[in-house]
């Protein structure tokens, strides 16, 4: 089985802004359209205003996650660094010579 890289918490958002920005681009180009033919674009106009508001609103939402993600590393971080630090070493075995070595612990 292949090994996942951990998901990001705005990757659904990120999707989320791409697809309602595909439909904003492509309501762009009716309302232009419609604009430049002479007929009516009021309903095109106001569906790209609503797709705008939608990435915005949801460009407001990727930035507080990132902002709540970052402030949770950094706790984490300096709960981490004040963290005192012990450092041990392990003492020295004595080493087994003869007959000692190869019996094993049993005996």
């Amino acid at each position: 089985m292949a090994q996942r890289a951990p998901i990001r918490p705005t990757t659904r958002i990120e999707e989320a802004i791409g697809f309602v920005g595909c439909f904003g681009v492509l309501f762009l180009g009716i309302t232009v359209f419609c604009e430049v033919t002479g007929r009516p674009a009021l309903a095109w106009a106001l569906t790209l205003l609503v797709c705008v508001l939608g990435v915005l609103a949801l460009n407001r939402w990727r930035t507080s996650v990132l902002r709540r993600t970052a402030d949770a590393e950094r706790a984490i971080v300096r709960t981490a660094a004040a963290a005192p630090v012990t450092i041990v070493h392990a003492a020295a075995e004595p080493t087994r010579h003869g007959a000692d070595a190869t019996r094993g612990a049993d005996g």
